[in-house]
């Protein structure tokens, strides 16, 4: 088990997407599995987690609005060609 913990600062734009992709690259050969903890909302953290992403484990609580927000999510994964989404 290998942690690496992200910046905990309010600038999300510290990294983009290609260098997570990169990261997680660099990861790959070394690791059976990589998780990435997706903040929350839909803003550049969240393009940044999903960007070296091939599946998605989507979890939400049983609100209206919380699974309102997880179908979008699962919209933006659709369309971003995420193959294996669960919920």
């Amino acid at each position: 088990l290998v942690l690496l913990p992200a910046a905990q600062n309010r600038n999300k734009d510290s990294i983009t997407c290609e260098q997570m992709k990169y990261l997680v690259g660099l990861m790959d050969d070394q690791q059976d599995y990589i998780l990435i903890d997706c903040p929350a909302g839909i803003e550049t953290g969240f393009h940044n987690a999903i960007g070296p992403a091939q599946e998605a484990l989507v979890v939400t609580t049983p609100e209206i609005a919380a699974v309102r927000d997880a179908d979008r999510v699962i919209g933006l994964l659709e369309a971003n060609g995420i193959g294996k989404i669960t919920l």
